[in-house]
């Protein structure tokens, strides 16, 4: 908040917006992954195949799947209103 404020911003508020994000499995997450667009992708493609490969499967046993493989993250960005 004292970024905002330091900004000349008065009464900021910031606040998550949320949207549930489906995957029919986990190939439909992971693909974006691999097309080496921004931060994540880049960084795994900068990696060796080994270090993708186990990269791709401490990710697949850390997310949670329903019972016919489906996944469903919440995407978050934050949003500040303010007054100048």
């Amino acid at each position: 908040m004292a970024a905002f404020t330091n900004a000349g911003l008065d009464d900021p508020e910031v606040v998550p917006l949320e949207i549930e994000t489906p995957f029919a499995d986990f190939e439909a997450l992971w693909s974006p992954f691999t097309g080496g667009q921004g931060a994540g992708p880049s960084y795994l493609v900068s990696l060796d195949p080994d270090k993708q490969a186990a990269l791709k499967e401490s990710m697949r046993d850390r997310i949670q799947t329903k019972t016919d493989g489906s996944i469903s993250l919440i995407a978050r960005a934050w949003a500040i209103r303010a007054s100048l």
